[in-house]
């Protein structure tokens, strides 16, 4: 029995328990070469307009493509529908006037917010008893309870497409949809507004959008090393990860360095280092940090450390590698 709770002890002082959240680079799911101008074209349906203007807003901070306002395009073509192949047709021929690679058209789907209020009874059947004999007395008493919750439901579904003006191939097309639901019962809790739940189901649309036709930063959760307490430099260990926990990251760094400089050999100071370094970008040094760790202790979650930062790596590589690929066609497109 003491064997177990020692263990259980040791699993708590020791390994891969607390996290920090660093920030990475994500590259974009479709191959956008040769499209650099493109121009988000007012969707179809519920606010479709303001969420082509939102959507294009959004695009022009990720600053991957150059943004054209629409309104440069003949006015008749403007209504253009997502699934209207011969306004489409005339879109393109207007944007290619304009000097644009590419549109984005839309259709709002569903844009919608709903409470409803539910009903529910429930019996109990309570016994009474004699509170000078406490003994119970062959009477009983029915109670009904009526209970009435409130369910608010909000769903927001956009669907798009990119198409390409010059070819008129269709270079994205998804349907998107969120969705998300609360509960209040009588006297509770509260719900939050509907404005609220549809702004965020918007939001995680267009992160979505995004996300498909742009290199993105991301955020990834890592696992930070513990070790042993009787281990040297334990301590400075654990300053560093309660200080990493709070975003303090150059403070953090300071202190798995003292623990290093305690114990060269500490696995968790050195492990903890390669996540500073991917919070930095620098792959190369994380590669290291976390190579010299697993030397010092092979353990399982540092060498699922070490994939996530290889893969980390990858991401950030494929994401340059489409800039640096926008950024030639664009200068190819100058001597045209």
């Amino acid at each position: 029995m003491r064997s177990v709770i020692f263990l259980f002890v040791l699993s708590l002082v020791s390994g891969c328990a607390h996290t920090a959240v660093v920030k990475s680079w994500e590259p974009a799911e479709i191959d956008a070469r040769g499209i650099n101008r493109i121009a988000v074209v007012d969707f179809t349906g519920e606010k479709g307009s303001e969420i082509a203007s939102a959507l294009s807003a959004r695009l022009w901070s990720n600053d991957f493509y150059t943004l054209v306002d629409h309104s440069e395009f003949s006015s008749e073509i403007q209504p253009a529908s997502y699934s209207d192949h011969q306004g489409i047709h005339g879109l393109l021929a207007s944007a290619s006037g304009a000097g644009v690679d590419a549109v984005i058209v839309g259709s709002v789907i569903q844009f919608s917010c709903e409470d409803n209020v539910l009903s529910s009874t429930e019996l109990d059947i309570r016994s009474y008893t004699d509170s000078e004999s406490r003994e119970s007395v062959a009477e009983n008493s029915l109670l009904i309870e009526s209970q009435e919750t409130l369910y608010r439901e909000a769903t927001v579904t956009i669907a798009f497409r990119l198409v390409d003006v010059e070819t008129g191939e269709i270079l994205a097309s998804k349907q998107i949809s969120k969705h998300t639901q609360g509960e209040m019962k009588q006297g509770e809790n509260s719900l939050p507004e509907k404005g609220r739940m549809l702004d965020q189901l918007l939001t995680d649309c267009l992160d979505e959008i995004v996300h498909m036709l742009a290199p993105h930063e991301m955020t990834c959760e890592m696992e930070l090393a513990t070790c042993e307490f009787w281990t040297k430099g334990s301590s400075h260990v654990k300053e560093g990860s309660k200080l990493a926990s709070k975003g303090r990251w150059d403070e953090a760094k300071f202190a798995w360095e003292k623990a290093l400089l305690k114990n060269p050999d500490n696995h968790a100071a050195l492990y903890n280092l390669s996540i500073s370094a991917v919070r930095n970008q620098n792959y190369d040094a994380a590669e290291e940090y976390v190579l010299d760790a697993l030397k010092c202790e092979h353990k399982g979650c540092y060498t699922a450390g070490l994939e996530k930062i290889r893969e980390r790596r990858s991401a950030l590589s494929r994401a340059n590698e489409q800039r640096e690929a926008r950024v030639a066609s664009s200068d190819d497109s100058l001597w045209q």
